[in-house]
């Protein structure tokens, strides 16, 4: 297969699958399920979702069980993805590769703090695991911070994760500064990536999502920390994730503000006004929404896979997000309206 061909395969592929994204229609008769499993059943027999549940034993699943069939056929659609990509020379696919490392990584470290095994964790696709640099079946059985650490031994994690080694007076390790560094690492090996395999408007268009992506993490972020804390801005200064457009004048401006709701208003004229408009909109939906937006113009009109491969995959964790409102929603008995209120795309 030639470059131009495995490209356009690339792009047929992805456009393919997010053609089977779900309808207004099913979103509508998923909202009048009355159980999980009526809502698993529907998924199985009218969705692009049936393989999900291909094996499993239906009528009596629980809400966590039906969430990590959801999120491996999440995972083994972008890993069937990544192949085709890798196909084609492009290197982007170790972005993924770094990003499922990093979700085991953590899922590890939750361990540890728990003391007993997560009921939450999903079977990661084999594509990952052969490209990952993790030991795998070390990592399974590490049952202490030192254990960890030897996991990842001969990887670029150690020198990530090894200052946040040791325990504190629980003897557990640092959870939330260990989540922070591997996002950091996972961000500035997106940069990398991009710089190192791409060029052009192709780039631009990968720079651009990758900005935005960032933009919208540290805004998040620093809201969350400004309404929950006080911490003063050169502690917030270290939570933020590296790159992204606004400039050091707005991330001050951004901390400086007085609380959380006069900090957002500072994003009036920049292209993050809709955080400063949002109404009785959460600041996740904003930006999960200005997210949503961007992807769907550019899995339909980018002519670079690597962009369409990208736009896609916001999407399908977009669609993924809406199923677990959907099905933690009836679980909870939350009225239909109410659900719906959450769901971002739904029609379009």
């Amino acid at each position: 297969m030639t470059v131009s061909s495995a490209a356009n395969a690339v792009l047929a592929k992805a456009r393919a699958m997010y053609g089977k994204r779900l309808t207004a229609q099913n979103y509508t008769d998923l909202l009048a399920c009355r159980s999980v499993n009526e809502a698993a059943a529907y998924l199985k027999a009218h969705t692009a979702y049936a393989d999900a549940f291909e094996g499993v034993t239906m009528g009596s699943l629980r809400r966590w069980q039906i969430e990590i069939l959801l999120r491996e056929h999440l995972s083994n659609n972008f890993a069937s993805l990544c192949r085709y990509e890798k196909s084609i020379g492009d290197g982007f696919y170790k972005y993924f590769v770094t990003l499922s490392d990093v979700d085991m990584l953590l899922h590890s470290v939750r361990y540890l703090n728990s003391r007993h095994p997560e009921k939450n964790l999903a079977k990661v696709p084999d594509f990952f695991v052969r490209h990952s640099e993790l030991n795998a079946a070390a990592l399974e059985t590490a049952t202490n911070v030192d254990l960890l650490l030897a996991a990842v031994e001969s990887s670029p994690y150690k020198a990530v994760l090894a200052p946040f080694a040791s325990v504190g007076s629980d003897g557990r390790p640092d959870y939330f500064a260990m989540e922070l560094a591997l996002n950091k690492y996972l961000h500035s090996q997106a940069e990398a990536l991009i710089k190192k395999n791409y060029k052009g408007k192709e780039r631009k268009e990968l720079d651009a999502m990758h900005a935005f992506d960032t933009d919208a993490e540290n805004i998040v972020s620093l809201y969350r920390l400004k309404r929950l804390t006080n911490m003063p801005q050169s502690v917030l200064t270290t939570m933020l994730m590296p790159g992204g457009t606004l400039d050091e004048k707005a991330l001050t401006g951004f901390m400086e503000a007085p609380d959380a709701e006069k900090a957002l208003q500072t994003l009036k004229g920049t292209a993050y006004a809709a955080f400063a408009e949002r109404g009785d909109k959460s600041v996740e939906q904003v930006s999960a929404k200005l997210r949503y937006d961007r992807a769907k113009g550019l899995v339909r009109f980018s002519t670079f896979p690597s962009v369409v491969m990208m736009s896609y995959v916001a999407l399908a964790e977009n669609e993924a997000e809406n199923l677990t409102h959907i099905i933690e929603g009836i679980r909870y008995n939350i009225p239909p309206e109410e659900i719906s209120r959450l769901l971002i795309g739904v029609g379009d």
